[in-house]
């Protein structure tokens, strides 16, 4: 087991978290301490000394300096800055040690004793005081480094596209689901900085793999520097720019549409670039990821060539990082995303000629600074956000229904243009040592939004199997729209470290949305206790309240235009009068203590109670169990409710509600040179109510609107297992393996006319197998240049995982299940350098 000891001034920490406004004597103490000298000895298990280790040790502000250990195992570092750092060290043969925080806390020399161990064991880093040391919070995240994943077989190029692979979270016609509710209810932010869609909520097109160091994903985050979620939150870290220049080559040609033996032109073309070093020695860095995207994505419930989703994008991100001091780190990013879609999700219901099409131009731009003060950290970030969007249809032709499919074109169009500015403060002071050691954060934003656009609707008609009209929905008024709003937000969090097995997570975050007028307060609360000396056991646990952003969308609903129902008899003659829908935004949920309201119409404040407990057990030293149960349970969210038998209208109101709970067993097997796999099981429900207003006023709006019940979520998944790693064969081979099966998703029965049958999405599709592999290996060309070849098998077992179901019972095929990706495989090669 590797461990790491420290001697003299300098002293190990987890992660920083937390506010404690008694801090002002520390601070004090803190302006005497202005440099540190750090000398790291490095031995093997035996007590030799072990040269060649390559040392790299970063600090709050970003500064990141380099070294390697002499023939005595020895390497120094003078001039450090005060505060938190954090240590890398690497030596082929040995287990390499990641991430280990430590803190300089004075100008006299301090010593940290490495303790190396060989690959032939499995290391880990303990942190020996009398007992090993907790060193993360109660709710840790569940880690998705790229260096892990985007080399499986389906070859991530997003970050969304990694995301199906932690636990709860799935991906369901093109939207990631987390804990089964939709990407509106969860906050995705990126260097900590919210980047959805402010009209929306949704992801858009996130950042380039290839620029990203870490994915974490959180489905009960107990710290209250997160906020404007009810399911989860995705933070991503990106990378710095190295010491040195390297670049890379992926997929640089085309894949090619093969059919009966004949090539019939290019299925899909993604190259992606990237290329990073620095522009000054130590002082400038820059990282550039580029990637050109033509998929054409064939849905297998269509006959060719009237089958394909056609998509062309343009996914960029640069960021450049100088620094300034040792204790000051500038850093400014670009997110550059233009994409546009032919024929969005063409399937046998709606083919390609009554899809719509999409097309966005969004990009991010984002400075910070983050500046040591005293032995704190002071971060400051800007970021102005675009996100413009426009809908469109195949033609002006009316929408038809029908129970065996549909015709004419999608039935509305829209361009939109959102924004967000946003001014992010946070502060890590030094850790107070006061019954036990407490670390710090506080933070406040304010955020300015705004969302202009229109949007405009055409005639739908539904008929029945003989083509007789039973209904018809037509649009009048509508205008354009223009919503702005702005947010202001503060937390403060203490991570509490009692004793060296034992902490808490206290915290709370305040936010006032000025356009529901609402002011919210969530607070938190975590443990974390390792009831055996050993450490290897740790307990965990939680329970916090979380309020969700609404989107700048809700509030155009009184902008948009009226429906009007009219329905017909079996002789083609209308029945009664038509029903003119009035939108009317109507009040939000039930009263809360934590809420401040004036209980006008628009003050939604959707929210959820979410507890977990897990229990972590390290085994052996290769393989780590993790055991977990959560409960969340939401309220206040927004819902569209058709009101037409009282007052003929559609009312979006603030009394929808939600459960989600979830049991999961997560085992992870780590093993010599990189070598990995994953298991996890879930067991969930999921389940609310089922008109959210994401469903009529997101990019696609539902052409039906049904009567709003409360049932299992189209994303429900009573069972779900999935396995992922990689296994190193011989002569330099990789097998990189995933396997999921799970329940198939639950679908709605509907009649001629598009209303529920029976409980809605209470039958299922069958269960769903997928087994799929690659293999690669590199080749060295020379000491520049290295190919790396691959191919990859999907669905090697041939399972039928069905496409699609005939769910409308006035269909003469209603109940048969149909489509299926069959076996496959694809060849890929990179260029390395």
């Amino acid at each position: 087991m590797s461990t790491l000891k420290t001697r003299t001034a300098v002293v190990l920490f987890p992660a920083a978290i937390a506010l404690l406004l008694t801090a002002i004597p520390e601070q004090a103490r803190a302006q005497n301490c202005q440099t540190g000298r750090l000398r790291i000895v490095a031995q093997d298990s035996s007590g030799a000394a072990v040269a060649g280790v390559n040392l790299r040790i970063a600090a709050e502000s970003g500064a990141v300096l380099r070294a390697a250990t002499d023939a005595q195992g020895v390497a120094e570092f003078d001039r450090l800055a005060c505060g938190a750092w954090t240590l890398k060290a690497a030596k082929d043969g040995f287990h390499e040690i990641t991430d280990s925080p430590f803190r300089v806390a004075g100008t006299s020399a301090a010593t940290l004793d490495l303790i190396l161990t060989s690959t032939t064991v499995r290391n880990s880093v303990e942190v020996h005081e009398t007992t090993p040391e907790l060193t993360q919070t109660s709710s840790p995240p569940e880690q998705l480094r790229p260096a892990e994943v985007k080399n499986l077989p389906f070859r991530p190029r997003t970050v969304a596209d990694t995301l199906p692979l932690a636990p709860g979270v799935t991906l369901q016609e093109n939207e990631v689901k987390i804990d089964g509710a939709g990407e509106h209810r969860a906050a995705f932010v990126v260097n900590q900085i919210d980047v959805t869609d402010p009209a929306t909520g949704r992801f858009g097109q996130t950042i380039p793999i290839d620029s990203v160091e870490s994915v974490a994903v959180l489905n009960s985050p107990f710290l209250a520097q997160y906020g404007n979620f009810t399911s989860g939150v995705v933070a991503v870290e990106t990378r710095r720019g190295g010491e040195k220049w390297h670049a890379e080559l992926n997929d640089p040609l085309p894949d090619f549409r093969w059919r009966s033996w004949h090539m019939r032109g290019i299925r899909d073309s993604t190259p992606r670039v990237l290329s990073s070093g620095p522009l000054i020695a130590q002082r400038l860095f820059f990282i550039s990821a580029l990637q050109y995207g033509i998929v054409k994505k064939p849905e297998r419930t269509l006959g060719f060539p009237f089958n394909e989703s056609k998509q062309e994008s343009i996914n960029s991100f640069t960021q450049l990082d100088y620094v300034v001091s040792g204790q000051q780190m500038l850093t400014g990013s670009l997110h550059f995303s233009p994409q546009h879609t032919n024929f969005v999700n063409p399937e046998y219901f709606n083919p390609q000629p009554v899809t719509p099409n999409y097309a966005q131009h969004n990009y991010v731009a984002t400075v910070s600074d983050r500046l040591g003060v005293g032995q704190g950290t002071l971060t400051s970030t800007i970021s102005v956000q675009r996100f413009d969007a426009g809908v469109g249809a195949q033609g002006d032709r009316e929408m038809v229904l029908t129970p065996v499919g549909n015709r004419g074109n999608y039935f509305s169009t829209q361009r939109r243009e959102a924004g967000r500015d946003q001014l992010v403060e946070t502060w890590s002071p030094s850790q107070i040592e006061r019954a036990g050691r407490h670390e710090l954060k506080f933070g406040g934003s304010f955020t300015y939004l705004d969302n202009r656009g229109e949007l405009t609707n055409r005639p739908i008609n539904i008929l029945d199997m003989t083509g007789l009209l039973l209904r018809r929905i037509e649009f009048t008024g509508g205008r354009p729209y223009r919503v702005t709003d702005s947010e202001a937000a503060a937390f403060a969090q203490d991570h509490w470290a009692i004793a060296p097995r034992l902490a808490f997570d206290f915290g709370a975050r305040i936010v006032r949305q000025n356009i529901s007028g609402t002011v919210r307060m969530a607070p938190r609360t975590g443990l974390s206790w390792a009831p055996f000396s050993s450490g290897r056991t740790v307990l965990r646990g939680g329970f916090g309240i979380f309020f969700d952003r609404v989107p700048l969308t809700v509030y155009t609903f009184g902008s948009l235009p009226q429906r009007i129902v009219t329905t017909y008899g079996p002789d083609g003659s209308a029945v009664g009068d038509p029903v003119t829908n009035v939108n009317v935004i109507g009040p939000g949920g039930a009263a809360s203590p934590l809420v401040h309201s004036m209980r006008a119409p628009g003050s939604f404040a959707p929210h959820a109670g979410t507890w977990n407990i897990q229990l972590e057990q390290r085994v052996s030293s290769f393989f780590k169990l993790r055991a977990a149960f959560t409960d969340s349970r939401s309220a206040g969210l927004v819902v569209l409710e058709p009101q037409a038998v009282e007052t003929d209208q559609l009312l979006l109101r603030g009394g929808g509600r939600s459960v989600f709970r979830q049991a999961e067993l997560t085992g992870r097997f780590e093993w010599k040179s990189g070598q990995q796999m994953n298991l996890t099981y879930t067991r969930g429900r999921a389940q609310g109510s089922l008109n959210d207003f994401s469903g009529f006023l997101g990019n696609f709006p539902a052409p039906l609107i049904r009567q709003n019940l409360y049932s299992r979520f189209p994303a429900d998944l009573p069972n779900r297992f999935l396995a992922w790693g990689r296994v190193n064969l011989p002569n330099g081979v990789q097998l990189l393996p995933m396997v999921e099966y799970r329940d198939g998703f639950p679908y709605a029965r509907v009649n001629a006319v598009g209303d529920y049958v029976g409980t809605p999405f209470s039958s299922r599709f069958p269960s769903y197998l997928t087994a799929d592999a690659r293999i690669l290996r590199d080749v060295m060309v020379n000491a520049k240049y290295t190919l790396r070849f691959a191919i990859s098998g999907f669905n090697l077992t041939n399972h039928f995982n069905a496409l699609s179901v005939h769910a409308n019972t006035a269909d003469p095929q209603y109940g048969i299940f149909f489509g299926n990706y069959r076996f496959r495989y694809r060849a890929d090669f990179d260029v390395l350098f």
